[in-house]
């Protein structure tokens, strides 16, 4: 079933213009990204959202601040009930929809319930509402009335508080004019954000002193997210097989995010892999600024090409 909505989500995205590459790894925090234009997005595609740990969670939320992306999480049910249309769920601050949902979303057509501690709300443009209001040269008091509805309600409308979407349609149908806002599920881009974190591994650590502040990843296909003007994805890596797997995604990630990437080994038989650059540990320690450790990336790619 979930094979059914990785199909779905692909199809979509490529349907309306997004550039896709996959990562379907055991034990990742993300499925895929998703690019247009300037649009990011990371999805994680589950049966049960349940399933969804916090760690991982928090993760993809930490992946999307590092590359301004918009990060979703796409179901078909909890332990108690399927996932409706048309309605927005949350896990751990990332919202999560239906794969329908998605598809809509996509094509413009925005989500306007959200799902709240086990209630289906929305929220009104008060300003629209107010603006009802004073064109029809109604009191408070006097709207209230017509609508069936305590003053003291319509007053938290005014205020932007939220309510059921049977309260909203009915007060729509009344006033014949729409006041549910819609929820932005894929766009207002994320502001960029940095991390600093203690790696806590010595390889890691060196690549921090040289000034690369780092956000760290357990569930990622790399190790580490390094910011110094540009960014880049950092993996350590061991022996023949793990260090051209990790080149594979690091090479992806690469392509679907325009920052550099590179894998720090104690040994390899070559000087990088498919386009990744790969620094030895006695050179890592052998250089002292930043500059050196750049300029060793830009000369391995180049003897790659």
């Amino acid at each position: 079933m979930r094979e059914e909505t990785i199909n779905r989500t692909i199809s979509a995205l490529h349907e309306n213009g997004y550039a896709v590459t996959t990562f379907f790894r055991t034990n990742t925090c993300f499925d895929l990204i998703a690019v247009k234009g300037n649009k990011k997005l990371i999805v994680k595609i589950y049966e049960n959202i349940d399933s969804i740990r916090k760690e991982q969670g928090e993760e993809l939320r930490k992946l999307g601040s590092v590359l301004e992306a918009n990060c979703v999480i796409i179901g078909k049910k909890t332990k108690v009930f399927g996932l409706e249309n048309g309605v927005v769920y949350e896990r751990y601050g990332i919202p999560v929809v239906a794969i329908g949902t998605f598809e809509k979303a996509l094509e413009n057509e925005l989500p306007k319930v959200r799902h709240f501690k086990g209630k289906n709300i929305v929220e009104i443009n008060f300003e629209k509402l107010r603006e009802k209001r004073e064109e029809m040269e109604l009191s408070m008091d006097e709207l209230s009335k017509k609508l069936g509805v305590a003053s003291e309600t319509l007053y938290r409308f005014e205020k932007g508080a939220s309510t059921s979407l049977e309260t909203a349609k009915k007060m729509e149908e009344h006033l014949h004019q729409g006041f549910v806002k819609e929820i932005s599920l894929l766009g207002n881009r994320p502001e960029k954000e940095e991390f600093d974190e203690e790696p806590g591994e010595k390889l890691l650590e060196r690549i921090r002193e040289l000034g690369v502040k780092m956000a760290l990843f357990r569930h990622s296909p790399f190790d580490a997210y390094g910011s110094a003007v540009e960014g880049i994805f950092i993996s350590t890596g061991k022996g023949k097989f793990d260090i051209p797997r990790k080149a594979a995604e690091l090479k992806k990630m690469r392509g679907a995010s325009d920052a550099d990437s590179i894998i720090i080994a104690k040994e390899f038989g070559r000087r990088s892999i498919d386009d990744v650059p790969i620094i030895f540990e006695e050179e890592l320690y052998s250089i002292s600024k930043l500059k050196d450790l750049k300029k060793m990336m830009r000369e391995r790619e180049e003897n790659e090409k």
